[in-house]
């Protein structure tokens, strides 16, 4: 039934504003389960940092006390290590420093002595490739303590830049958008840093592993996410990072195939064109100067140091590579040596897998930095701080969701088994495991996904748009 133009509607028809009974009070009203949902999302995604301000500011004023104590106990314990006679600290960077000196008086960085029969993995000598020693020529005349104390800080400010960047790039950020996000993560890492064990042995020794989060980070903020890409400056700077690690250790050249043959789920177009440009051009460009300022002699003399070196006992307590392990395990170290052979193959087999059977790109790149790690015939248990910048994005990305929790206890309980390596060096592979675990659980795309985008207390109502995104993603 229609009523004509001016003509009253019924009394039944009219809304009860207008026939003058009172609307019921929209704040009183009791919440629809979606915005129940939303806000048990809110309180639980985001955990200490929560929306409370005086629970927020109580873990960021804790953060920064843990913080503040962890680098003073740091510094403290890595100055008593130093003073010790021999000193228990920096005997990594000190080989580095000698090795430069050797070539800064016109010599090849390679000791002939050092290398004796009944070689171990545990003896001390430099083998590096030639640019990691001709690189540290203009500063080898410093005293070793003041190199070792500004080596800490760059890699601990690399360390607090990288999470800020992270909480920031398409693959760690959030579905719902947290502005302290950047500065609660900067706390929250500052904070497990100096007591992250793979790393503070990193530092105490010098060891250039220290700046593997830094460098590897970049790499991780090239990876896309979300449709959202990284600038072109960041694909070429996360290219060149990883042609510097590379360099340095070797082992992160496996990634290289990883970037290669990944492409982007759903999509024609590969992601890391420019990504590949910068690891192709700086490492021309190391291999030029290196090349300039020593000729080809250094390099043959590293060939052949390779060589000798690869004789030595491989099985050990302390090298966690998995042939080293199988070899004590089996009671037999001659088999260490054909078994790093395997796991090599291994290594690079479970890159492709990785790159072109894993959906989720940080998860698929967590397993090839993984797999990066068992590589080379020695692996040592600082080796996993390269994965320090996979947990962050994990963490991060993972703000907001209701399995936000169980991200942070997994990435808590990694932390302490890595920890644990002081004691027993192989439990590092269990807490490489459940770094794995907790990315796995990050993913935008789980079954919890109604938390990525229900409505926090502040957001109100959801509208129209998050309703249809929360009916596509749960298919």
């Amino acid at each position: 039934m229609t009523t004509g133009a001016g003509r009253p509607r019924p009394s039944w028809s009219r809304s009860g504003k207008e026939r003058g009974i009172p609307e019921p009070d929209a704040q009183a009203r009791p919440p629809s389960d979606f915005e129940t949902t939303g806000r048990r999302a809110n309180i639980i995604g985001l955990g200490a940092f929560g929306a409370d301000p005086a629970r927020a500011l109580f873990f960021r004023v804790v953060c920064l006390g843990v913080a503040v104590l962890g680098w003073v106990y740091l510094a403290l314990m890595g100055a008593v290590l130093l003073h010790r006679s021999p000193p228990a600290a920096g005997f990594d960077l000190e080989l580095l420093l000698d090795a430069a000196r050797r070539v800064a008086g016109g010599g090849s960085p390679y000791d002939p002595n050092a290398v004796a029969h009944g070689l171990t993995a545990t003896d001390l000598f430099y083998s590096y490739p030639p640019v990691v020693a001709q690189a540290l020529v203009p500063i080898s005349g410093l005293p070793t303590w003041l190199i070792l104390t500004f080596w800490c800080v760059g890699a601990g400010v690399g360390v607090a830049v990288m999470s800020a960047l992270l909480a920031r790039a398409p693959i760690g950020r959030p579905a719902k958008i947290l502005p302290a996000l950047p500065f609660d993560t900067v706390l929250l890492t500052l904070a497990a840093a100096p007591l992250f064990f793979p790393l503070t042995s990193s530092l105490w020794f010098g060891n250039v592993d220290a700046w593997f989060p830094f460098l590897l980070g970049l790499v991780v903020l090239t990876l896309p996410a979300e449709g959202l890409g990284p600038s072109r400056i960041t694909s070429l700077a996360g290219g060149a990072a990883l042609a510097v690690a590379a360099a340095i250790k070797l082992h992160p050249g496996s990634l290289v195939v990883w970037l290669a043959l990944r492409g982007r789920p759903g999509s024609t177009r590969w992601p890391y064109a420019a990504v590949l440009v910068g690891v192709i051009a700086t490492a021309v460009a190391i291999l030029s100067v290196s090349l300039l300022l020593g000729g080809a002699g250094p390099w043959r003399d590293y060939i052949d140091y390779l060589r000798i070196s690869s004789a030595a006992d491989l099985a050990d307590r302390l090298n966690i590579g998995p042939a080293s392990q199988l070899a004590l395990l089996l009671d037999n170290h001659g088999l260490a040596h054909g078994l790093a052979v395997v796991f090599a193959v291994v290594a690079i087999a479970g890159t492709v897998v990785a790159s072109r059977l894993v959906r989720d790109t940080l998860e698929s790149y967590g397993w090839a930095v993984v797999a990066s790690l068992i590589l080379l015939p020695v692996t040592w248990y600082h080796y996993p701080v390269a994965l320090i910048p996979v947990a962050i994005a994990a963490w991060t990305r993972s703000r907001g969701m209701p399995q936000a929790r169980r991200v942070s206890i997994t990435l808590f309980v990694a932390w302490i088994l890595a920890d644990a390596a002081i004691a027993l060096p192989v439990t590092t592979w269990i807490a490489m495991a459940l770094v794995l675990v907790a990315v796995r659980m990050s993913r935008p795309f789980s079954s919890s996904t109604l938390g990525q985008v229900a409505p926090s207390v502040e957001d109100g109502p959801a509208s129209g748009d998050a309703i249809d995104r929360v009916e596509v993603v749960s298919r």
